[in-house]
Parts: structure tokens; sequence; C-alpha cells
């Protein structure tokens, strides 16, 4: 706003100023009226989004608009607000340009009567107050109220309007909805190509853009570079800063930034901003804005509760975007996230009981083993640390590297679930269901499995170490290659695992049932002493062509250098000739534990292993019916060696600690086998 001078050529008729100060009054204060109602617009826009929380983004609360406390459904404001403001944007322009066209006119024919450049006429004290029209021919005034006047012209009708439009742009960005974000960067857009097609106009009173344009940038260099680099600044954080994760033009900005030598920091929860100068350590816009969700501490059913006591309706989040969202110690209980993205999310303590992150149609899930069509939702490298997830359905989840390390899973669904290189260390999965899961690489160490179904489980290279795994269903689990070193496995099921190359050493196996295992290179577990362990029909057998070829492909898969070349170490006597083990002290054990079909003493087994497993499951120290879990699900077979009748009838006596604890489709499939016995 700093040069409002106007060029005439010399043959042009000068014009009566006093005929033009009425004119230019009275448009004065028209705009001047527009003025303020824009500036209103923007500070009650401004306060309506600096109210929108990211609880609120998460929870998609309505925004509630001030004064006429009208609620608006928070996609549509965030679409819609920012079209509102560039309409009354382009309004208030169209309004100043025609108001400093006139008071360009007056100021020219008025300082063809004054005698010095000073404006010092008269006339000038009788124009209107609005500071847009003293700016441009008001009396001579200081340095400073000059200054003043320009700057507040620049202010609210450039610079504000395109700051509060990229505003809107951030605050909105953790929800993470790239179709409101490319509406908010269209908005911007088209309010800068406003501000440089008509903007210039209220400057110079030529008819020609071109010669507006290069005239003021000629005679003020400095005001127009200033408002330049102003709006490129502001286009560059609307289109390479606030973008969403991954879409194309975050995918565009890293490699700007990494081809200016600006790196991200290392891990797999960071998506902060990555600008070269903006950005704070944490990942933040200037240490305010994030660009993902965080909401931690929070207890989201607070407002869902019935009254009386209870919980409301489930918490909706299907089909969110919450990658790399902050939800540490959050209470997310009974939320509904099919089809949700959780990639990178940090949800350490948080509270997902029973909720579902499972897939929408798993049965086309399996039939085509596509997520997207199945509606599966995806957390993969999620950090689950200490949550608790007992009871989560989670069928079909991808959590591929992420970490559950002492989360409790105690009854949760994760059968078909993608378990690569996830970590459950320390972890409960009592009574939880892992069936057909494919945990290739995935970390059990002293995890509680007690009663856990992983039948059929891919479980290659998975480390199993000291993992109390009583009463575990592992029926035709492939266990390639992985550590079972120091597990106890008492009373459970192994029946036609793969066991070639697994670390057996220190196992515990009392009244286990490992009928038809396959085992190579495989170092025996402890001997069971009490006779119960079922070793019949084992097999020593090396792998096949296409088993080798189909466990070096589970290694080539994985990410980390460092635990492929482990991974590749472990699997080499099994790929290779293994001649080492040929004859070897392992080998002769387990030949010598074949041919025992049935286990000795042949004649009382049945009796003895129905009495081992009901003292087993009704034990003070199984109350919570873990074990009773495994045990039921192990009798189910109709392979199993003994008694079910008795063992169901034992469980449902009111002197059993577990009865009543075990889930109601695994009871109810014990009562019909129980039931079927009976008859036959």
């Amino acid at each position: 706003m700093a040069d409002m001078a106007r060029v005439a050529p010399e043959t042009e008729t000068p014009v009566n100023p006093y005929s033009l100060l009425e004119a230019v009054n009275g448009s004065s204060d028209t705009a001047h009226t527009g003025w303020l109602i824009f500036l209103g617009i923007m500070a009650y826009l401004m306060i309506a989004v600096a109210g929108v929380t990211h609880e609120a983004l998460l929870l998609e609360t309505p925004v509630q608009l001030p004064i006429l406390q009208v609620k608006i459904q928070l996609k549509q404001f965030f679409q819609f607000a920012p079209v509102v403001l560039v309409l009354f944007h382009l309004g208030i322009l169209a309004q100043l340009v025609l108001l400093a066209r006139k008071t360009l006119e007056f100021d020219h024919a008025i300082r063809l009567l004054e005698p010095s450049d000073k404006r010092t006429h008269p006339l000038r004290l009788e124009l209107h107050n609005f500071f847009f029209v003293q700016a441009i021919a008001g009396p001579q005034r200081s340095i400073v109220m000059s200054g003043f006047l320009h700057i507040m012209s620049w202010l609210t009708i450039v610079i504000l309007p395109v700051i509060l439009l990229l505003y809107m742009q951030v605050s909105f960005l953790p929800y993470h909805d790239e179709t409101t974000t490319w509406i908010n960067r269209i908005a911007l857009v088209f309010d800068i190509a406003l501000l440089l097609s008509i903007g210039v106009f209220l400057l110079r009173a030529e008819p020609s853009f071109v010669q507006a344009f290069w005239r003021s940038a000629a005679a003020h260099p400095l005001s127009s570079f200033a408002t330049a680099a102003v709006l490129a600044v502001v286009a560059y954080l609307s289109f390479f800063a606030a973008t969403v994760p991954d879409e194309p033009l975050d995918r565009m900005n890293k490699n700007l930034m990494k081809w200016a030598g600006v790196e991200s920091p290392k891990g797999v929860q960071y998506s902060g901003f990555l600008l070269p100068f903006f950005s704070a350590g944490d990942g933040s816009l200037f240490g305010v804005f994030r660009r993902n969700l965080v909401v931690t501490d929070s207890d989201l059913d607070e407002g869902r509760r019935r009254w009386g006591g209870g919980r409301g309706p489930s918490l909706n989040l299907r089909k969110r975007d919450l990658r790399y969202a902050n939800l540490d110690r959050t209470d997310l209980e009974g939320a509904d996230l099919t089809g949700a993205k959780l990639d990178g999310a940090s949800m350490i303590g948080a509270n997902l009981k029973d909720a579902s992150l499972a897939c929408a149609e798993l049965d086309k899930l399996l039939l085509t083993n596509d997520p997207v069509a199945a509606r599966c939702p995806s957390a993969r490298n999620v950090d689950l640390t200490r949550a608790n997830l007992s009871g989560a359905h989670m069928a079909g989840l991808d959590l591929s590297g992420a970490r559950l390390d002492e989360a409790d899973l105690s009854g949760a669904e994760l059968s078909n679930a993608i378990l690569k290189g996830t970590s459950f260390s320390s972890a409960r999965l009592q009574k939880a269901e892992l069936r057909e899961a494919r945990a290739a690489g995935a970390n059990f160490l002293n995890a509680s499995l007690q009663g856990a179904d992983l039948t059929g489980a891919q479980l290659q290279l998975a480390d199993l170490s000291s993992a109390s795994m009583q009463a575990a269903i592992l029926k035709f689990a492939d266990l390639r290659a992985a550590s079972l070193r120091g597990a106890d496995l008492e009373a459970a099921s192994l029946e036609n695992a793969k066991l070639q190359g697994a670390d057996m050493a220190g196992m515990k196996m009392p009244a286990a049932d490992l009928r038809g295992a396959a085992v190579w290179v495989t170092p025996p577990p402890e001997w069971d002493s009490t006779g119960m362990a079922d070793l019949s029909q084992i097999t020593i057998r090396p792998l096949s062509a296409d088993e080798q070829t189909a466990l070096k492909a589970t290694v080539a898969q994985i990410a980390d250098e460092d635990a492929r070349a482990r991974a590749k170490e472990t699997i080499a006597p099994l790929v290779g000739s293994a001649s080492n083990w040929n004859g070897s002290v392992d080998q002769l054990r387990w030949q010598s534990w074949l041919g025992t079909s049935p286990p000795p003493p042949a004649d009382t087994y049945r009796t003895d292993l129905t009495m081992y497993l009901s003292r087993l499951m009704c034990s003070g120290r199984w109350s919570d019916g873990s074990v009773a879990t495994g045990v039921a699900r192990r009798a189910i077979s109709q392979q199993f060696r003994g008694d079910v009748v008795v063992l169901y009838d034992g469980l449902r006596s009111k002197t059993c600690p577990a009865s009543g604890k075990t889930p109601a489709g695994v009871l109810t499939d014990f009562s019909s086998a129980a039931e079927l016995a009976r008859r036959y």
C-alpha cells in the first residue's frame, strides 16, 4: 500500500476535487462498513476454527458457531468456510478497487492545487476517516502514522485472509482427509489469484493490469517483494508442508527435502512437518500446529455414558485415517475401528478393550487376499505397548512390525491376522485366538499363551522362548526355525506341527500331544517324566525343495538387514544337507521316541490323561479359565485320546474354579462334543 500515485497524461482535463469529495466520502463509508463486516467474519471464523481441538477432530464433534449457537458438521464446516471467506474477500476487494480509483482521482486533482509535494490542502481534512482513504489521499502525517495506515491496509486486506485460509487447512490437517485439504488449497490459490489480478488496482489507477503491476513493482520494490514472499511462503506451506501423510505432494516434499539435505528423523512413529526452518524438533509447525492427531490421557467414553452407569454407544471410528496419531493412554473401549488406518500410531497404554479392528468382510479376505476389498484395518508399526486389547476383535488385522510388549490380549481374536515381525514380548494372550495367523518372525518372548488357539499359524522363525503355553493349541502350526527354548507347553497340542529347525532345548511338554509332528535338525525337549506326552507318529524328515524355497522367501521379506542376516544363519542347516545332524545324539533321541503309540502305560493312558487334564484345568493357579479353554479346544478334536465327557462334567462342576470362565463359543463346541460322545 505504499504507492498510491496516479500518472495522468498532460492533455487530461483536471477534475474539480470539490465535486469528487462527496463521491469519495460516500463510497468510503460503504467500503468501511464492508471492511468491518469482513474483519468480523475473519475473526468469527478464526474463533470457530480455534475451538476445534484434536479430540473434536477424533470424535468428529460438530463445530458450534459462536453467538449463533449453530452446530455444523465438522467436515462440511472446513469444506465450505474457506469458500465463504474467499467470496467475502472478493466482495471487499471489488469495493476497495472502485473506491481506490475515485480516491486516486481526487488525490491527483487536489495535488494540482498544492504548491509543493506535501499534502497540505485543507480539503484533505474533509475526507472520510477510513484508513484506506486516508492512506491514499489524507493530509501529510508523520512517518510512523503513515506507515501504520499502510500496514493496516496491507495486513487486513492482503495478508490476513490468506493466513486464515492456511490456518483452516493446518487446523483440519490431523483429520487426514485429502478431499477437504484440496478444497482448502484450491480456495487459497483462488484467493492469491484474486490478490494478484485485482489487488494491484488498489495501488495504481492504470486501466492496464500489466502497466499497473510493473509500475507498482518498480516504484516500491520492497513492499512488492514482501507481499510476494509472504504469498509464496503461504502457498508453499499449503502444498508441501500441510500435506496428508504419504499423499503424492507429501512424497514430493520428502524428495525435495532430501535433495536439499534435510533428512526426516528416524523412527516409524515420526511423520511430522518436514521443513528446513519452520518445523520444530517434534515435527510440529512453529511448535504449535501438528500434522497428526494428539489425544492422550483422555476418556473418550465420558460423554457417551448412560445415565445411571454403563457405557454409551460404541465410538464410531470406521474407515478413519489415524496414521501416526498419538493416542497414548486414551480410552477407546468398544470403539469400532473397522477399515481404519492406524499405521505408525502410538497407542501406548491405550484402552481398546472389546474394540473392533477386524475386517468387515473376512470371507472376502480369505478368498481374494485383498485387505482393501475386505475393508480390513491396517496397523503396521503401531505401538501398543502395555495397551489393553482384551476381548478385541482383530481378525485379519495387519500388525506387521507392531509393538505389543506387555499388552493385554487375553481373549482377543487374531485369526488370519498378519503379525510378521510383531513383538508380543511379555504380552498376555490367554485364551486368544490366532488361527491361521501369519506371524513369521514374531516375538513371543516370555509371553503368556495359556489356552491360546494357534491352529495353522505360520510361526516360522518366531521367538517363543520362555513362553507360557500351557494347553495351547498348535495343530498344523508351522514352527520351522522357531525358538521354543525354555517354553512351557504342558498339555499343549502340536499335532502335525512342522518343527524342522525349531529350537526345543529345555522345552517342557508334560501331557503334550505331538502326534504327526515333523522334526529335522531339531534339538529335543525335556523328556516328560509323567509319561503323558504323546510322541507317536512323529516323522523325522528334511524339508522338501518347495519348503526350502518358501522358507527362503520368508527370510527375504524381513526388512531389517541384521534380522535378515540372523534368519539366514538360522535356516542354513535346514536348506543345506544337514549332514552334521545325521546320526547325531539329537536325531537318535528322536528315533528312540518313535513307535510309542499309545504311550505307556497303554492300558491306563486314557484315564490317566483325563485325570491329569482335569486337575490341570481346575487348579487354583488357572482359575481364570485359560488352561480350561485350551483343554476344551483340545478335547473337541475327534482324535482326542482322553474322555471328553468326564472333562466337560468336571469343567461344569461348581467345585472347578475355572467354571464359567470359558468363552461361550468354546463352551458350546465342548458341550456338543460331550453330548455326541455320550450318545456313542
